[in-house]
């Protein structure tokens, strides 16, 4: 299925020099300014003030500090693997920005940032106080919210990003499980199956009307219609789709691009004649 992306730009925000900008590559920016502010607290000793940005269950629900929903995810203490974190980031958010929209890459963003701090909140009032900071699971379920858009596509020694999505996923779990690190193995989970949920409905493959029951249409011969419209060549869209699933968005040539959006509008436009 060709993905509607009316919901916002694929094209970057702009472009320095020759690399582009995308909403994803701003964040990136955004996180890693803020690496350096917390690396400049921990310096000055403002352990309290570092505190008072992660998430507590106990601070949102006892001293209503509710921007700790937010800023949990920018309080990051120097350390080697962030630099992964932002990788994943811009790589495999550009790449789900370039395909289906600005709007729902942010759409896909928000919801890994806000749902474990909202889950973990109704935790608390059950009585299961927690405190988690940092975007690691963020982070890394853009990649996984990648592997569901691209599972096909190959990647380090020719394995599929699916497959390797799965095996980090797996490794994770079983070190925070390993070390009783329950809250990052709940955000872990949390934030996983949400990105595949998100993906899935931002593209289209799963939707409300697919879930209720349908009633079974009467039978009734309809003469076919004569349609001047070009029929854009379905080998030549496949062609491009491999292409896409294989190297990314990001591979295409202009030409192909503008083919593989004329397939898209008379998709649309076929739709609601039928």
């Amino acid at each position: 299925m060709i993905a509607d992306r009316n919901s916002g730009s694929t094209s970057p925000l702009t472009w320095v020099g020759s690399f582009p900008v995308y909403a994803s590559t701003v964040l990136a920016v955004v996180h890693a300014a803020a690496m350096v502010l917390t690396a400049i607290a921990m310096a000055a000793g403002a352990e309290a003030l570092i505190q008072s940005f992660g998430f507590s269950s106990r601070a949102v629900l006892e001293n209503h500090k509710l921007w700790q929903v937010v800023t949990y995810a920018f309080v990051h203490p120097p350390d080697i693997l962030f630099l992964l974190e932002i990788y994943l980031l811009v790589v495999f958010g550009r790449e789900i920005e370039s395909f289906l929209g600005r709007n729902a890459f942010l759409t896909l963003y928000a919801t890994l940032l806000l749902l474990p701090p909202l889950v973990l909140t109704l935790a608390g009032l059950a009585g299961f106080s927690s405190i988690y900071t940092g975007s690691s699971a963020l982070h890394f379920s853009v990649f996984i919210a990648f592997a569901t858009l691209y599972p096909t596509a190959q990647m380090f020694f020719s394995i599929q990003a699916r497959w390797i999505a799965l095996a980090l996923f797996a490794i994770s779990a079983l070190q925070y499980l390993a070390y009783a690190m329950r809250t990052s193995l709940l955000v872990l989970v949390l934030d996983s199956a949400a990105a595949i949920v998100t993906i899935q409905l931002l593209r289209g493959s799963w939707s409300i009307d697919s879930l209720l029951p349908q009633k079974r249409p009467h039978l009734r011969v309809v003469e076919p219609e004569k349609r001047s419209e070009r029929v854009i060549p379905p080998a030549s869209i496949d062609a491009i789709l491999e292409k896409i699933s294989s190297s990314g968005m990001g591979s295409l040539t202009i030409k192909e691009r503008s083919r593989l959006e004329e397939a898209r509008r008379e998709l649309i436009e076929k739709d609601r004649k039928d």
